[in-house]
This record gives structure tokens, C-alpha cells and sequence, in this order.
């Protein structure tokens, strides 16, 4: 698990020196620009967009209270000489008076297919002062067109569909081949520019002149491959050469054996460049590239339960096939093929390894077991000594202790014999915590047993923590998880048995986890498009994205796109994410729109486990599609997607469609209401947790019926149950609904505190690292993103920072910390587009402390607990009093204040209902 140390205690003692130091004068030269990304990725390589958008925050050295950018300046140049001589070729936008530093067009010079850009900023701050220029950032552009792309597709001739000829010949190679591929290129003079794109069906590495071109494991980004291929862009121009020059790949089949794709292994790659010379040159995919079997192959298959993993035959190894002067003559000619598919560049986070470690046991004699320490998802590295020629290594993965191997997770390696050699795997990943490795001459060390963890290389933003170890612990478990279900650009449900993108953990997941704790635009702006390549012609999505499959699910999986953009907005406040789901989601409703009988929805599946309601729920509830539960679910999953593409239709400016779901939406709400209600007990349905929240979050029930139906869950959660009550689907709905709108969010303080069956104590009391598939730890999946999101709760609720839902995008938002049961603190922070965001409470008896950091070019509405507004006091100052600060009004307790960009130190007097 990653190692995230807890915030200090100093923070608070810095931030009362640093209030004591500054004033509300700006220091000279104190507004500096930072991080400068362009469509939310750093120096991004292979940029599709033909207008990108250029982002940038600003920090204050000085922290000056109401610091905000008054205006920019923007230049874009074709040569990083000219930004130092303040020149802007392609785009010089001058001064341009506006607060805006997030997703700014770039209105310069059209850019071309593979156009190097180099930009930086300037702002001005609230007196009008200009800063000193950004430190350059850069852009390159991808293939604008297909027609850029001028070869074709490859295959290895003896490969499915393998030629006539590689039949007669007995050349056929097995699906599960990985292969080898290369060409030659010769320079007349060193490389000026050179960019290199691959699209390859199946997983690629990228190598010039014997070197590895970069750190990027299992590219590119999983696809629906049958529609849609990412391509990867490298600059090579470093790796390149006067003379003689070999560009090679090694190719495994990953994600093209998936039954439901139809698809085969090719590889499709394309060169452009400039010498020093100024003379172009250019290097494509053809017939005329050679191609060989590599030394290694997929073991096992691509299905549930069986995702198999890799064969090794170290003997078989190639010394120096991907470099200059090997001779290839031997090899077998390329096949040109077809691939139907779209071409897209990967605007997102490669995978990568983002932290090793090694073995935590070793025990046994001849089969050694191995104790990693943890579940996690990656690689194995298994260093060994003195082994024979032709020795058989079978390594075997579980993530429990009482099974040698689970999913069909085995791994195999052919010593080559003498002194040191090892294992790693390239083109398979395992996800488990328990190794058993057979066929070893002497018993390894711990040391020799290393894991390599893979993930989508999402930057973590976000950190929590407080009083109560077991929440921590909670908090750092929850992100464990979501990371071991990251690894190909989108959320799975577990890594091993199914590795499938299930739509109702991907929403969870966002909303939860992703966007509060990472850097993860680019990656969901990839992840909501998924959804839409796996739409089909009458408007019904799958319920997993980007594969398809006939897996279960129901509507809260297929509506995940929409779920996940309308969460992207909140968070981003960025309109293209709603442009690009808006037509999917519309076809989406007019799907569930011809299932409407009697005003609601009816399971329109012909099978019960694709119309589910609430999934994996304690007790083992499963609300299967013929049960009046799941109808009841389903249909507020309706009226949820109702509300959401009725508010994208409306920023949109599609006024007509934005009138005709609210009309749906209001029948709607009163068919659930009149049919799902029961006057007698004020429950909906069965009288769930979940689906009395259902109601509450969609506006199902009457204003007059909501105390009386919010008075249900809370006595299921303090009386009856006294725990979260929720399956996979239901998480989603009982924690947005708490969290955002019933001011109740404490109710969970209790539950979350259980160490006793069915809770997230339990799963840690009983020695989890990753949470399980269902609330106990006897069962098949252990590496499970059904209950993960709870991270939420502490982020939201305790610290309480959290996007305002009138005003998207994070320039403004809420700051409303919970303090709950017997908390004495709770810290947090996360980092906005505009920079980061903490928060700090404490509370020692009647007196709470309260520390804020609201970064330059935004606002905060902070609620602030207190008995006594009069005694509220910012800094030692009153409110009245304070710089930066204004009360809005009391409200629940609670004094709610409009705050400017700054630091804060608030101190109150606690309601006695409020202190431990």
C-alpha cells in the first residue's frame, strides 16, 4: 500500500505564523505561474484536438487574501528561442482582461499533424501587476488525419489469420505469441525533429537503436479495439543518428484475443521528421518490415476466470534483435492486413510502474509460498541463481493464503542456466498477494522477490487524515484499491477474475476517489468516451466499457458515461466533456423512454441479471431484474439521468430538450412516488437505506414527506441495521445523497467505526489490504472495487471540501467540514485546477479550530460550526473585522461566510451536540 504520510500538526502552527507575517498588500514579484498543462496533461506528445486548451495556476508567495488573476497573456511559438524573446509565432494573445486560467482556447495559427509547440503564460494579479513569464511547457500534434497516416497495418504472416503459405510451411504461430518487428532508417544528418506514432492491436514496446524509448508499460490504453485503436507518440528525435538506424518493437497480444472484438495482433506505425539539414524523412508500416517470434507468449486466456500470464523461455532470448546491425535476414516478412478501426491518439496517463518492493516471507521447501505483504496488481521480478539449462520456474498467484493459484494466474519461465538470471513479466500482469513458485535449485530471499506495481500513472492530489487510525487506515485502503483496478485507463472491478470496466464502480470510483485525490481530466475525458464506443444502434449501452460482453448489470452500469461526465463537470467545470456524452446520453434516454409502460420504466431485459437493482449488498441481496426492487432502483436510475442530461441540455443551450426531460422527469417522479411509497411507514420499496436515499437525491418525494423518509435512514443506521446497508449500484447513490444534500452525513460516524461483520473494519480487522467482492472476506475476489468510495466521506464530509453545485469547475466552492462522534480532528487536502485547497479542524472541549487554504483565483463558502456567531473570530480578528471575509448568513448551526483566495484561521464555540 502506498506509504502517504498523514499531514502534520505543524500545518496549523505555520499557517498561524504565516497569517501573522502577511499583509493585505501584495509583495513584489510574489504572483508566480505553475503547471502549465494543455487538455489537462503535462508537455503532452500527440495532441488530437485541432483547437487545445491551455491551462495554468497561479500561486502568491505572500498568500495576499482576494489574490486573483486580473488578465493573461498567452504565447505560443514554434521554437523555444522566440518565447525568450517574448514572440509568439503561432499565437500571441496579448493582453486579455479576464479571470480565466483553466481551459483557455488556443486561438492562434491553425496547427498542423505532428507541429511541435512551444508556450508559456504571464498573468496579472488583483493590483493590475504583472508577473514574470511561466518557465516554457510544450505540445506536439498528433495525426490530424487519416490520410497522415501513410503505411498500413502489419501482421506476422504465421500469426491468426495466418497466409496459406505459413500453413504449408508449418510457420504458424499460436494467438498468444509475442512477436518481434523492426526496420532500418538512415540519416544524411542528425535528427532535428522526429516523431514516432504506433497503433498496435495488443500491447507494444517501442525501442531506437536497442534503447527503450520511454518507461510506458502495457500500451497503449485499453479500447473497444473493434472501433476504435489508440495510438501512443514518441519524440525519438534523440535516440535517432546520422547513418544507420533500427526501429524495432516487441508486440504482445493483450486485449486483441478478447473473444467479443473479433479482432487479431497488428502493429501500424508511422515516422516524420526533419534532419538538421532541414531535409524530411519519413518511416511507415508495410511488407517490407521484417518480423520474428520473441522468446515469450500469453499463457492462459482472455475470459472470466482465466486471464492467464506469461511464458518465459529465457534460452530462446535474441541477443541485440533490436539493434543496429543484427542480422534479420532469417526473420519472416511482414503481411500487410486490415483494421477497420478509428484511429485515436492516447490523450491520457500512460501506465507505469509506479512503486516496487519486495517480498515480505519466505517459507516452504521445494514449492517456496511467498508472503508479498499485501494484494496489489503488476508484475513479478524473481531474481534466481544457479539454475540448469532448460529448468522449468512455475510461479502461481492467489490473493488468499489457503490457494496456490487462482483465475488461471500462472507464470512460467525456461532458465537459460549459469549464474544470475530472472524473471519479469512485459505483456500479462498478476493481482494477488500470494506467490508459490516451484523449481527453484536454492531458496530465495525475500529480497529476490520483487513486486512491481502497474497503474494508470495517475498523480495523487489528494490527502486525508484525522483522530481515528481506523479511518485512516480506511481512507489508504480505499485508494489501494481503486489503484490495484487502474491499470489500463479504466476502472475495473477486480484485476484478475474479470478485468472488466463495470459501469457502476466506474461511477463510484469517480465520484468518489478519482476526482477528489488525482490528476485524472485526461484520463475520464478517455474513460467517458469508452462509454460511447460501446453504445449500440438502438440506443442501449453495455454494461461494461470499453469491452463488451453480456456480463450482468443494468441501467446504473450503462448510464455510466453520463454519471461520470456529470461528476467530471461538477469537478472540472469543463462544457466539452457534456458535448462529447450529450448525443449517447440522449439516445440512451429515448433506450429507456420506449420501455416506459404505465409511466415508468420496465425491465426491458430478457434476463433477470441485466435489469439488476442494488448489487452485493450485506446478507448477499441481490436485486435481480423481476423483482419490484430492482424496478424501483431502475427507475430512479431514470429519473437520475433525467435530472442530469435535462441540466447538460440546458448549458448546452438546448433549450427544447432540455424542457422535454423535465416534463418526462416530472411524470416520472410522480408514477414512483404513487407506485413505490407506502404512507403507513414513509419507506419507498423495501424500506432500504438506499432507496429511501433514491427518492430523497431525485426528488421523488413530496418536501412535505422528506423529514419523515429522512428519519427512516437514520434509524436504520443508529437503531436498526447500524450499518451502511449498500451494495455496488446502491454506494454511489447513499453516499452522493448523504454527503451533498442531507446535512446528515455524521450518521455514518457509527458504522464506519464497526469492526464487526459486514463493514470496512471488518475487512481490515480481519488482515485485508484491498476490499473484497462481498461484505466478508470468504470469497473468491479479494481485490473488489464493489465497496470502494467510501474515501469520499472523509474527504467530503469530515474535511468537507467539495465542489459547489451552482458553480462547476472549483473557482468557486464549499468548504463544510463534519464533526463527527468523537473526532478531535480531521485534515485534508486536495488540489483544485486553480491549486491546492486544505482544510483543518480541530476541537479541544468547546473550542474549535478551523484552518483554511483557498488558492489564488478562487473563492470559498465555508460553514463554520459555532454556538455563538458573535464568537466567531478569524485570526483573532471578528468577521466583521477580517480582511477577505463576509458572512453570509446562520444556517443549521452553523455560521456559512463567503472566502477569498488566501490563508485562515477561524476559531468558534462549539454547540455541546457538536464536541467529542
Amino acid at each position: 500500500m502506498t506509504n502517504l504520510q498523514p499531514f502534520k500538526s505543524c500545518l496549523k502552527l505555520f499557517l498561524v505564523l504565516t497569517l501573522a507575517m502577511i499583509s493585505t498588500s501584495a509583495l513584489a514579484g510574489s504572483v508566480k505561474v505553475e503547471k502549465l498543462r494543455c487538455e489537462y496533461l503535462q508537455d503532452p506528445l500527440g495532441v488530437d484536438v485541432a483547437e487545445p486548451r491551455l491551462s495554468w495556476q497561479i500561486t502568491d508567495a505572500s498568500l495576499v487574501r482576494g489574490q486573483v488573476q486580473t488578465g493573461y497573456r498567452v504565447l505560443v511559438a514554434s521554437r523555444p528561442e522566440m518565447l525568450e524573446n517574448e514572440q509568439g509565432d503561432l499565437w500571441d494573445s496579448g493582453k486579455v482582461l479576464s479571470a480565466q486560467s483553466v481551459l483557455v482556447h488556443y486561438q492562434g495559427v491553425g496547427l498542423a499533424s505532428n507541429q511541435h509547440c512551444c508556450w508559456q503564460v504571464r498573468v496579472f494579479d488583483k493590483d493590475g501587476k504583472a508577473s514574470d513569464w511561466s518557465e516554457p511547457a510544450s505540445f506536439s500534434m498528433g495525426l490530424l488525419d487519416p490520410s497522415d497516416w501513410k503505411g498500413g497495418w502489419i501482421k506476422h504472416p504465421g500469426m491468426p489469420p495466418a497466409t496459406e503459405a505459413a500453413v504449408r510451411s508449418g510457420e504458424t504461430l499460436p494467438v498468444e505469441q509475442h512477436l518481434w518487428f523492426r526496420n532500418n532508417l538512415k540519416l544524411d544528418a542528425a535528427a532535428q525533429t522526429a516523431f514516432l506514432h504506433v497503433a498496435s492491436c495488443g500491447y507494444h514496446e517501442l525501442y531506437v537503436n536497442g534503447n527503450k524509448v520511454d518507461d510506458r508499460v502495457l500500451a497503449p490504453a485499453q479500447s473497444r479495439l473493434d472501433k476504435r485503436v489508440l495510438y501512443v507518440t514518441y519524440d525519438v528525435a534523440d535516440l535517432l543518428r546520422q547513418g544507420d538506424n533500427v526501429i524495432a518493437l516487441w508486440t504482445g497480444p493483450g486485449w486483441s484475443r478478447y473473444s467479443f472484438f473479433k479482432m487479431h495482433h497488428a502493429l501500424r506505425v508511422q515516422l516524420d521528421g526533419s534532419d538538421a539539414d532541414n531535409n524530411r524523412f519519413s518511416l511507415s508500416t508495410g511488407s517490407n518490415w521484417r518480423c520474428a517470434p520473441a522468446n515469450s507468449r500469453n499463457d492462459g486466456g482472455t475470459r472470466y476466470g482465466d486471464n492467464g500470464g506469461e511464458l518465459l523461455d529465457a534460452g530462446r532470448f535474441v541477443a541485440d534483435w533490436n539493434a543496429v546491425g543484427f542480422d534479420d535476414v532469417a526473420w519472416s516478412w511482414a503481411e500487410e492486413t486490415e483494421i477497420g478501426a478509428q484511429l485515436s491518439s492516447q490523450m491520457m496517463e500512460p501506465t507505469r510502474i509506479i512503486e516496487t518492493f519486495s517480498a515480505k516471507s519466505v517459507s516452504g521447501d521445494g514449492a517456496y509460498q511467498i508472503d508479498m505483504g499485501k494484494n496489489f496488481t503488476g508484475w513479478l521480478k524473481i531474481t534466481m541463481r544457479d539454475q540448469k539449462p532448460g529448468d522449468r520456474i512455475k510461479i502461481q498467484v492467489a490473493d488468499d493464503e489457503q490457494t496456490v493459484q487462482d483465475f488461471g494466474q500462472r507464470n512460467e519461465y525456461i532458465c537459460k542456466g549459469g549464474g544470475t538470471e530472472s524473471f519479469q513479466n512485459r505483456f500479462n500482469y498478476i493481482a494477488g498477494r500470494y506467490v508459490t513458485i516451484d523449481g527453484l535449485r536454492r531458496k530465495p530471499e525475500p529480497e529476490q522477490i520483487t513486486g512491481l506495481v502497474l497503474a494508470t500513472d495517475l498523480q495523487q492530489v489528494g490527502r486525508f487524515s484525522c483522530s481515528s487510525e481506523l479511518f485512516n487506515e480506511i481512507y489508504e485502503a480505499d485508494l489501494w484499491t481503486f489503484r490495484a483496478n487502474t491499470v489500463e485507463g479504466f476502472t475495473m472491478d477486480c484485476p484478475h477474475r474479470e478485468r472488466l470496466g463495470y459501469g457502476e464502480v466506474a461511477f463510484a470510483n469517480a465520484w468518489a476517489i478519482g476526482l477528489p485525490n488525482y490528476h485524472c481530466g485526461a484520463y475520464y475525458t478517455k474513460h467517458v468516451r469508452d462509454w460511447s464506443d460501446v453504445q449500440e444502434s438502438n440506443g442501449w449501452i453495455h454494461h461494461t466499457a470499453p469491452q463488451i460482453n453480456k456480463h450482468y448489470g443494468g441501467p446504473m452500469w450503462s448510464s455510466a458515461g453520463l454519471n461520470i461526465a456529470w461528476a467530471f463537470y461538477q469537478h472540472h467545470g469543463d462544457p466539452r466533456i457534456l458535448e462529447l456524452i450529450y448525443p449517447s446520453a440522449t439516445r440512451w434516454l429515448g433506450f429507456l423512454n420506449a420501455h416506459v409502460e404505465g409511466g415508468r420504466l420496465r425491465n426491458y431485459a430478457t434476463h433477470g441479471g441485466r435489469f439488476l437493482g442494488d448489487w452485493a449488498a450485506p446478507g448477499q441481496r441481490k436485486e435481480f431484474g423481476d423483482t419490484p426492487e430492482a424496478e424501483y432502483f431502475n427507475n430512479c436510475v431514470y429519473a437520475m439521468n433525467l435530472a442530469n442530461v435535462a441540466d447538460m441540455a440546458r448549458i448546452l443551450g438546448k433549450d427544447d430538450d432540455a424542457a422535454r426531460f423535465k416534463e418526462r422527469l416530472r411524470l416520472l417522479r410522480r408514477t414512483i412516488h404513487e407506485r413505490f411509497f407506502d404512507p403507513t411507514t414513509s419507506n419507498y420499496s423495501a424500506g432500504t437505506q438506499v432507496q429511501q436515499a433514491f427518492a430523497l437525491m431525485t426528488g421523488v418525494t413530496p418536501e412535505h414527506l422528506r423529514p419523515a423518509v429522512m428519519a427512516n435512514i437514520e434509524k436504520d443506521l443508529t437503531e436498526v441495521h447500524r450499518y451502511l446497508d449498500m451494495g455496488s449500484s446502491g454506494l454511489p447513490v447513499l453516499f452522493k445523497f448523504m454527503i451533498e444534500e442531507s446535512g446528515q452525513s455524521e450518521l455514518f460516524f457509527d458504522a464506519l467505526s464497526m469492526t464487526t461483520q459486514p463493514s470496512y473494519g471488518y475487512f481490515l480487522d480481519r488482515g485485508e489490504t484491498t476490499w473484497p467482492e462481498y461484505w466478508n472476506v470468504d470469497v473468491p475476489s479479494r481485490i473488489h472495487t464493489c465497496y470502494t468510495g467510501v474515501a469520499s466521506w472523509m474527504t467530503k464530509s469530515l474535511a468537507g471540501i467539495r465542489p459547489d453545485p451552482n458553480a462547476p469547475g472549483f473557482q468557486s466552492f464549499i468548504i463544510h467540514p463534519v464533526l463527527a462522534g468523537d473526532l478531535t480532528f480531521a485534515e485534508a487536502s486536495t488540489e483544485s485546477p486553480y491549486g491546492e485547497i486544505t482544510s483543518r479542524w480541530e476541537r479541544n472541549g468547546p473550542r474549535l479550530t478551523l484552518d483554511i487554504m483557498i488558492p489564488p483565483n478562487s473563492r470559498a463558502t465555508v460553514y463554520v460550526p459555532t454556538r455563538d456567531p458573535q464568537r466567531v473570530s478569524e485570526s483573532g480578528r471578528s468577521l466583521r473585522d477580517a480582511d477577505g471575509v463576509t458572512l453570509l448568513r446562520i444556517e443549521d448551526g452553523r455560521a456559512v461566510l463567503s472566502v477569498d483566495a488566501g490563508a485562515y484561521q477561524f476559531t468558534s464555540v462549539l454547540e455541546s451536540s457538536l464536541r467529542p
